[in-house]
């Protein structure tokens, strides 16, 4: 059973050869084969070899393609520092003013900012390995867009304002959340077409660290639902899943991670898988949810194993892919990294659900 097909099964629920790795492992792939974060995240052909090299290495069941979060905002006119083999800095918003809002034009994905270089990498990747190994691209969801074009202090600011009946931005935040939906359907649609496995939505600054959970509900929850009604068909096209991702402890509203419709839900460290598996309880996936800052990074290979053998006892039964509840830190030792991996292959068959 290749990585791909093993992948999509078990999403799906159905039996497999094992069960599934997949840490999130974008700038930890790049770095580990030797290749620079900048260059990566400017160009296809650097991002495509890096993540090839680092699956040569590891060999798990999920390609990242990914790297930085302002792929998206850059193509609305957002400035942002590159330097070399860092991570990209943002410098201002472009939205300080509710009449900046209805200034915004629509972006290509396919032409605009940054986000052909991850098309491109994915396709290039699909080129070479694609029938072997799942392929998981990068999105920004409304939410997060909005922070970066707006500044978070001020998108939370209306949000705070407009909630309270202060000031009424409700009609900047529709239209810059509309935006924001409208250009992530057109660039996970673009990576599907380009060969991707999973496209997501990432909108981690709707965590509940950030905002409330009647917020989320209000001013999140549709848009993302939204998203995942819309790519369902297009996901079924190309044999294909979509994925949300919101960091922290979302334990609060797992209960409407499941109603988004989306087929993978990740989940992060900060919460308890149990929870997780106990209130989604097979409407969806689940993806998570080691601690990338925890055993994984400082730990030995043993307690490594030992945390992604728990993972995969709590999940057992349903619908689950071994992951990390973020990132993976780059300076990871590699041999931690393996032990992660050797946890699914030493329970050989009947890994499946």
């Amino acid at each position: 059973m290749t990585g791909r097909e093993r992948v999509l099964r078990a999403i799906h629920g159905l039996p497999t050869d094992r069960p599934v790795a997949a840490p999130y492992m974008g700038n930890y792939g790049i770095r580990t084969a030797g290749s620079s974060l900048s260059a990566c995240y400017l160009d296809s052909t650097s991002m495509a070899q890096a993540q090839l090299k680092a699956w040569e290495i590891f060999g798990q069941d999920v390609i990242v393609v990914q790297s930085d979060n302002y792929y998206m905002a850059e193509a609305f006119g957002a400035p942002v520092e590159h330097a070399p083999d860092s991570m990209p800095v943002l410098l201002d918003a472009v939205v300080k003013t509710s009449e900046d809002v209805y200034k915004l034009e629509p972006v290509d994905p396919r032409r605009d900012g940054r986000m052909p270089v991850y098309i491109e990498a994915v396709a290039r990747i699909c080129d070479k390995v694609g029938d072997q190994v799942a392929i998981r691209g990068c999105g920004t969801g409304p939410f997060v867009l909005a922070g970066h074009l707006c500044g978070i202090e001020r998108l939370l600011l209306w949000l705070v304002e407009t909630d309270s009946g202060m000031e009424d931005h409700a009609k900047e935040l529709h239209h810059i959340f509309t935006i924001g939906l409208e250009t992530l359907v057109q660039y996970a649609t673009a990576q599907l077409e380009s060969g991707a496995t999973i496209i997501q939505l990432a909108d981690s600054l709707a965590s509940l660290a950030v905002i409330s959970p009647a917020m989320y509900r209000s001013y999140v929850f549709p848009y993302e639902q939204a998203f995942f009604t819309r790519m369902k068909p297009i996901c079924a096209k190309y044999q294909a899943a979509a994925l949300l991702h919101i960091c922290g402890d979302n334990t609060t509203v797992f209960e409407d991670y499941a109603l988004t419709g989306a087929d993978i839900i990740a989940i992060d460290h900060g919460a308890r898988l149990s929870d997780a598996v106990r209130i989604i309880a097979n409407r969806a996936c689940i993806i998570g949810n080691m601690n990338p800052s925890g055993a994984l990074l400082y730990g030995t290979p043993e307690e490594v194993q030992n945390e992604a053998t728990l993972c995969l006892k709590t999940a057992a039964g349903f619908r689950y892919l071994l992951g990390t509840g973020c990132e993976v830190a780059v300076g990871t030792p590699v041999e931690n990294m393996r032990a992660m991996l050797a946890s699914v292959r030493n329970l050989g068959q009947g890994g499946g659900r």
